[in-house]
């Protein structure tokens, strides 16, 4: 499961239980701190998702067909104070089953202070690389830095796009890690700029990645958009005008994204292909829908939105495959 759902140890003991192998501990921060205010979660039209609208709209009530389900999840990245994190990430690490590993997401926080931008990008990155170690302390095998969160407004969403940013600051953060792989979370490329574009930026952002001696990049985190009400206002108030898409609607452009990062790792083996894992998430709903994210190149396919309607998603995929070995 990617980072979102998974609240504390609680969540975790539940997803591992449930057959969710690679559960992810939702982003945390060096501190604490409060996440959105409701409403937090709405459904909306899964039709207006690829009519080339820049904005869409709210419905009452989901389509009965789980591949079909797509909301707008908006919740921010509230963080428990240090002292729960401390006693809770352990907890959730001991509740996992032999041959199951937790990632723990981290992210930097910028500063509110008034200083110069330097001061500003070098307090950030410290943040990031403070918080990565904080998790290694508490327990942490696998960090995921998150570089592409939508539903912020501030600059820790948009790393993804700069692959000086992404280089900067995941090598100061495999440097204090050591051996503790580091992945990156990104968003869709593809889905903000031309394909060509999105292809050479991806290429550039996965070289960075490498350089700084990443173990693994995860994609994609939700799509962005402007969601509006069916009175054409904004659906999560003026505060949050965009916000991020999920659900089974939005598989395609997970696909597409896997794709196209197997196509330039596996153009560039020698530089890349061995020595980047790829984690994709992103309209898994069915049990049929893992195995298209490994045929498609990845080593690892994680649900969110379709756990959150199909909590025996995982369960589904394991009892599937042993009948096809029977």
């Amino acid at each position: 499961m990617p980072a979102g759902p998974l609240l504390s140890s609680s969540w975790v003991t539940l997803a591992a239980k449930l057959g969710f192998d690679v559960p992810t501990y939702k982003t945390i921060r060096s501190a604490e701190c409060g996440g959105h205010g409701m409403p937090n979660i709405l459904y909306i039209d899964p039709e207006e998702i690829y009519s080339g609208k820049s904005i869409i709209s709210t419905i009452d009530n989901p389509d009965k067909d789980i591949d079909r389900v797509a909301i707008t999840n908006s919740f921010g990245m509230g963080c428990r104070d240090r002292q729960f994190l401390q006693e809770d990430i352990p907890r959730a690490n001991a509740s996992l089953q032999e041959g199951q590993v937790m990632v723990v997401s981290v992210v930097g926080t910028p500063l509110v202070s008034q200083c110069d931008a330097q001061e500003k990008r070098t307090a950030f990155i410290k943040d990031f690389v403070d918080t990565a170690q904080f998790a290694k302390d508490c327990g942490a095998k696998i960090i995921e830095a998150n570089f592409s969160c939508p539903n912020v407004c501030s600059g820790e969403g948009s790393i993804f796009l700069s692959p000086e940013s992404v280089y900067e600051i995941a090598s100061a953060m495999t440097a204090a890690l050591q051996d503790t792989p580091l992945l990156i979370k990104v968003g869709a490329y593809h889905d903000m700029i031309g394909a060509e574009s999105a292809k050479n930026l991806m290429k550039q952002v996965l070289e960075a990645a490498v350089r700084a001696k990443v173990s693994g990049v995860c994609g994609i985190n939700t799509l962005s958009r402007k969601v509006i009400t069916r009175d054409e206002l904004p659906a999560l108030g003026a505060e949050r005008l965009t916000s991020g898409i999920c659900g089974g609607p939005i598989r395609k452009d997970a696909l597409r994204w896997v794709q196209m990062a197997r196509e330039i790792l596996d153009a560039n083996n020698s530089e890349l292909g061995s020595k980047l894992v790829l984690a994709a998430c992103g309209g898994i709903t069915k049990a049929e829908h893992f195995v298209e994210f490994w045929n498609s190149g990845a080593a690892i396919a994680m649900s969110a939105t379709g756990m959150m309607w199909d909590p025996y998603l995982a369960y589904r995929y394991h009892n599937r495959a042993v009948s096809e070995l029977a």
